[in-house]
């Protein structure tokens, strides 16, 4: 583990550890108002709202009805034949109550209500998920644009270094000392900074845009310039290695997946046995409504009733074939997750060290650079140096602090990285 790397556990709000409000602001916003987010959210809702419809096969199940027509029966035309009259035309009443319960002699119905819970869990480890990523992309998106920010800033700068060197060697032309074409040159490098200023400006905005997106807004008016680019004041809390999978919600997701794909199966097996259930009716043989509760119209039945698909079994043993091959699909697929996450957390590490040593050398040669260009200043003012050696010292420092204000931001994207790739915690 990198020596910027440190043990202690990982916090819940990692991305605070910058100390950057506005970047606590803009994920505070995403959190609340991202459109992707939100429709995780209801799916996780969905979810927890199917576990009451499982959940009710515990019990018996009713229902209670009425049937209303008006006409002639059977009935009514035997009478009037018998009484030698005239069949009347009425309304005639059928009400109904039932009731059927399912034994869950092979657990059948406790598979699937513990399924429907799993289902659930997997759906909040995928909310988990999408937090993550939106978390992660928002703190990408507000480093790029503070990245651009101060790398236009430092090409402002430049500018401005430029300028004096443009003087400086127009005054020395005055003096004899140095010729047009030091003025040209100089000239030619401070057109081509200039022309990266739009460019960076732009790439800036469109940080900004997504930024936008992210957070569910539609504008980005309130958005103030980034002050400088996130970086953490102490080593990057990576936390035990033994809790990644814990922390990741694919893991997680996965895992429950699993479980869900091992109760599916058992579910499917409970078709090759018999079910037992027991059921219930009340209704009325009278059909007018002022006899319907009438004892002697009151008739009921209540009594076992057991089926079993017996003995073709060819269909249900298919099925139970087709879950246990999903259900090892789901083992494959939750190992692949695993190393998959160990796999983005070791590249995340490495990448991370790259930069951060990568960065320390561009210090080294900035301080370098700038000192250089110091001296040929002083030098060519004197008369020393012709105006190449000062154009070159100044094209390599301007060179340098955009490649250090460029890797600035590759820090931070990797430190976002590597939070990613270790999971966060919710």
């Amino acid at each position: 583990m990198p020596a910027s790397v440190s043990k202690q556990p990982l916090p819940e709000r990692w991305w605070a550890l910058y100390q950057d409000p506005q970047l606590n602001r803009w994920v505070q916003q995403a959190l609340a108002h991202n459109q992707g987010l939100a429709q995780a959210e209801a799916n996780v809702q969905a979810m927890l709202a199917g576990i009451g419809e499982f959940d009710a096969r515990r019990w018996p199940s009713t229902a209670m009805g009425v049937a209303a027509t008006y006409g002639r029966t059977a009935n009514d035309q035997t009478l009037a034949e018998a009484t030698d009259s005239n069949a009347p035309s009425q309304w005639q009443f059928n009400p109904g109550i039932e009731l059927a319960y399912q034994v869950d002699i092979w657990g059948q119905v406790r598979a699937a209500i513990q399924r429907a819970r799993v289902q659930a869990e997997a759906s909040a480890a995928a909310l988990d998920l999408v937090r993550l990523q939106v978390v992660a992309q928002t703190t990408r998106a507000y480093i790029d644009q503070c990245t651009y920010a101060a790398r236009l800033e430092a090409a402002k700068q430049a500018l401005q270094t430029l300028d004096h060197s443009v003087q400086l060697s127009q005054r020395q032309r005055q003096a004899g000392v140095a010729t047009a074409l030091d003025s040209e040159r100089l000239l030619g490098l401070r057109e081509q900074v200039r022309a990266q200023l739009p460019m960076l400006s732009a790439r800036r905005q469109m940080a900004l845009y997504e930024l936008s997106m992210l957070s569910g807004q539609a504008s980005v008016a309130e958005a103030r310039t980034c002050v400088a680019i996130p970086t953490l004041s102490a080593p990057l809390p990576a936390g035990d290695g033994w809790h990644l999978l814990e922390r990741r919600p694919d893991v997680r997701q996965a895992e429950r997946e699993l479980q869900a794909a091992t109760l599916e199966t058992d579910i499917v097996r409970a078709d090759l046995y018999p079910k037992v259930s027991f059921g219930a009716s009340l209704t009325s043989s009278d059909h007018h409504l002022a006899n319907l509760g009438a004892s002697r119209a009151v008739m009921f039945g209540i009594g076992p009733l057991i089926r079993w698909e017996f003995p073709n079994l060819q269909a249900n043993r298919a099925r139970v074939s087709k879950a246990e091959a999903l259900q090892r699909a789901q083992v494959a697929r939750y190992h692949g997750v695993a190393l998959s996450a160990l796999k983005d957390v070791r590249q995340a590490l490495a990448r991370y060290d790259g930069e951060r040593q990568r960065l320390q050398a561009l210090d080294a040669a900035l301080v370098h650079s700038q000192h250089s260009f110091a001296l040929a200043q002083g030098n060519y003012r004197a008369g020393t140096v012709d105006g190449l050696a000062l154009l070159d010292s100044e094209r390599e420092m301007i060179s340098l602090r955009a490649s250090h204000t460029e890797a600035r931001g590759r820090l931070a994207q990797a430190q976002v990285n590597l939070f990613r790739a270790l999971g966060g915690r919710w």
